[in-house]
């Protein structure tokens, strides 16, 4: 998934320890509907895309409308929202194409690839974003981080492809896919640096306009085309997505990093499973030994650099 509302990313609030101590079951109530959320988008993604021959442009359209549309909703009124903000900071700018591209890279190869390989490719892009990190924002990569990133990228090699002995191909969709989990990093390294002065609903915003100033224009000649339950499906996917990105905001607002970065690490899992009942989708017993280590790997990353002490207080 893309990073949006992770603990890298800068949309959730770093909580106070009392309230990470006195509201965990307010957090994974929270975690279990984006988890929802996020598998129901997915999935619907797959079918506009397969079988409704739905282009991928008008789901992004979709989607960037109706984030756009709750955030002013949600935010504005309490003077959070700057979205003029977009176009003025190069940061906020860049925020906003590299998510816009990183998100379109997941949208047009979900269907190709199918939803549970899209997105453990998608996952993927926590352990590029250590690695960035470490280079851009000098962010220490201790021993389980350097661990947790070789086994993502041997999972990787046997997902795609890669390596020796695998029944896959490695093609231009799983590039694709790829390069979008690298921007999904770039995203990180950016936003954290824009939460030094930007709020939360300015830097989220801004990937929404720029995913719409990419995409309408895409499928401004398929709209014609669309019928009501295209439509309805279209709208479903966009809002699972928005509540998803809010619900996970809210959770890691209340649970450690650990234990909300657990809670996201079974979203490919959920669509990867769903995948394959709904859609057939297939899986070699090699790229499902790489799907596991790629989620074992990427969860690694993701609580490295946070020491035992932290993650109990």
């Amino acid at each position: 998934m893309m990073p949006e509302g992770s603990p890298q990313t800068g949309t959730s609030m770093s909580p106070p320890d009392t309230q990470l101590q006195h509201h965990p079951r307010r957090g994974a109530q929270a975690m279990l509907l984006s988890l929802i959320c996020f598998s129901g988008n997915a999935l619907l993604l797959k079918d506009l895309s397969s079988h409704r021959n739905i282009d991928p442009w008008m789901s992004m359209t979709f989607r960037a409308a109706v984030g756009l549309l709750l955030t002013i909703i949600l935010f504005a009124p309490a003077g959070t929202l700057k979205l003029r903000r977009s176009f003025q900071s190069w940061l906020l700018a860049s925020r906003g194409v590299l998510g816009a591209l990183g998100t379109a890279a997941y949208y047009t190869t979900i269907g190709p690839l199918g939803a549970g390989k899209a997105t453990l490719i998608g996952n993927t892009w926590t352990i590029f974003a250590a690695i960035m990190a470490a280079f851009v924002l000098h962010e220490r990569l201790g021993l389980v981080k350097l661990f947790g990133i070789l086994l993502a990228l041997t999972g990787l090699s046997l997902l795609t492809g890669l390596a020796p002995g695998t029944m896959a191909q490695f093609g231009h969709h799983e590039m694709i896919a790829l390069t979008g989990a690298v921007l999904a990093a770039a995203v990180v390294v950016v936003i954290r640096q824009l939460t030094r002065t930007e709020t939360s609903a300015t830097i989220f915003s801004s990937q929404c306009i720029y995913a719409l100033l990419l995409s309408l224009p895409l499928a401004a000649a398929h709209f014609t085309s669309l019928n009501t339950m295209d439509v309805v499906l279209l709208t479903a996917a966009a809002l699972c997505a928005s509540v998803g990105q809010l619900a996970m905001t809210e959770g890691f607002r209340f649970l450690s990093v650990a234990a909300g970065g657990a809670f996201q690490m079974t979203v490919p899992v959920v669509i990867s499973l769903s995948s394959i009942t709904l859609f057939a989708e297939p899986f070699t017993v090699a790229q499902a030994i790489g799907g596991v280590l790629v989620l074992w790997g990427c969860y690694h990353t993701v609580v490295g650099g946070f020491s035992k002490k932290t993650a109990a207080r």
